[in-house]
């Protein structure tokens, strides 16, 4: 299971966790149903991981990952190329919308 963070999206995603004052956190990263091509992305913080979950580290951000979203996830990038919104580079998306948010595999 790879999942790459470029530098951007790791200090965007360190300031707003310090920004949340989250102690402790990690950033889960999931794939859930919605967006207009059936699937998005969504990112928020936890205070830990749950038995079932991948952690990995990408970069100095330590990325929890549900078991069903591991192979959704697998050999995606997520940037921030203009410090508003990340962008996912996911190899296993046939289809995305012109945001970048929602995809289709």
């Amino acid at each position: 299971m790879t999942l790459t963070l470029t530098r951007r999206a790791i200090e965007a995603v360190q300031a707003r966790a310090a920004q949340a004052e989250v102690p402790g956190w990690l950033l889960r990263v999931a794939v859930v149903a919605g967006g207009c091509n059936g699937l998005t992305y969504d990112l928020y913080f936890v205070e830990s991981a749950g038995p079932e979950d991948t952690v990995i580290e990408a970069g100095e951000v330590l990325v929890v990952i549900d078991r069903a979203s591991a192979p959704l996830l697998d050999g995606t990038v997520i940037d921030l190329p203009k410090r508003e919104s990340f962008r996912f580079e996911n190899p296993k998306a046939r289809k995305t919308c012109s945001c970048g948010a929602s995809f289709e595999i």
